[in-house]
């Protein structure tokens, strides 16, 4: 997949079981009693119930790392967190900025820096982990300014992090894939050269949604919605964003929107790779100390990043 062919490739599948150790795990989460990360509307409480249940059920794999570097950059409300994971041997292909997931209300660059980790040392590329703003506290459009001036800071920093003259791409899982998203279209908009956007079961269309997309969202949550800054897919023109690569499974409770923008990709003529995952759900990238099938699914989308940018 070439930056400049619009060239299309989505593996046919046929929908198997969901992979067992994952089933395994959500029968563990609803035995527990520990109600949804998101009920109850209180930031501050569902990230810490996030951060218990991803102890119990799901911890981080034990990677090793290459440099890790902890810094803040500008951003329109102040500084913003962020840390430089490095590959841990050979030149970098590239940089990465990468948004993590969490339903713009958990999650944060210590729960997904295995995330980074991984990225780097199997694609080759700098990662800059970024912490943007989460709701309720934090609600639309925060989230995407920082998002914003992150790509931008890594585009003018780009010798620091990996390579002057080397790409830059955007990527993010959940709603980080929503916030890559919408950045491709910022990115393209002020002239930023994108070599790809990986885009991990985002959400890309928030209109009609409840959940942890009204907390993002906050007051005229209906109204908000149809901004392409929230709902991608609802941009006038997708024509001219960064080449995508799509991973997500069957059991997904995005996976028709995941379709849904890939066809729109594909009808503006953006190049598209598309990974299904037959026995995988939403959030697999999270599940890789756990389920095989997460780990060879995250390893196969790092492998395609890497040869994309290398390409």
């Amino acid at each position: 997949m070439q930056p400049n062919t619009a060239t299309t490739m989505i593996n046919a599948i046929d929908k198997a079981p969901l992979c067992p150790a994952i089933t395994e795990m959500t029968r563990r989460w609803q035995e527990s009693g520990i109600p949804d990360l998101y009920e109850g509307g209180n930031g501050p409480v569902s990230r810490e119930r996030a951060r218990n249940i991803r102890a119990l059920l799901y911890p981080k794999p034990k990677l090793p790392q290459g440099e890790i570097t902890a810094r803040t950059i500008p951003g329109q409300a102040g500084d913003i967190a962020v840390r430089i994971v490095r590959p841990l041997q050979g030149e970098p292909t590239g940089t990465l900025v990468y948004f993590h997931g969490g339903g713009w209300v958990l999650g944060d660059i210590d729960s997904h820096e295995a995330h980074a980790i991984r990225l780097a040392n199997r694609a080759g590329v700098v990662v800059l982990n970024v912490e943007y703003r989460l709701a309720p506290e934090h609600t639309f459009p925060a989230a995407i300014d920082d998002a914003e001036a992150a790509t931008a800071w890594a585009h003018a920093h780009l010798a620091e992090l990996g390579g002057a003259g080397k790409p830059l791409a955007v990527g993010g899982d959940s709603a980080g894939g929503n916030l890559a998203a919408a950045v491709a279209l910022y990115a393209r908009d002020a002239g930023i050269t994108l070599a790809a956007q990986l885009l991990i079961y985002p959400a890309t269309k928030l209109a009609g949604r409840g959940g942890p997309e009204l907390q993002y969202l906050g007051e005229d949550a209906a109204n908000k919605a149809l901004d392409p800054r929230a709902s991608p897919v609802l941009a006038p023109t997708l024509a001219g964003v960064a080449p995508a690569i799509i991973g997500v499974g069957p059991h997904d409770f995005l996976y028709q929107d995941n379709l849904g923008y890939a066809n729109a990709l594909q009808a503006a003529g953006v190049p598209l790779l598309m990974r299904q995952f037959a026995t995988l759900n939403h959030g697999f990238f999270s599940y890789t100390a756990i389920s095989e099938d997460s780990r060879a699914a995250a390893d196969q989308l790092c492998d395609d990043l890497r040869q994309h940018l290398a390409g």
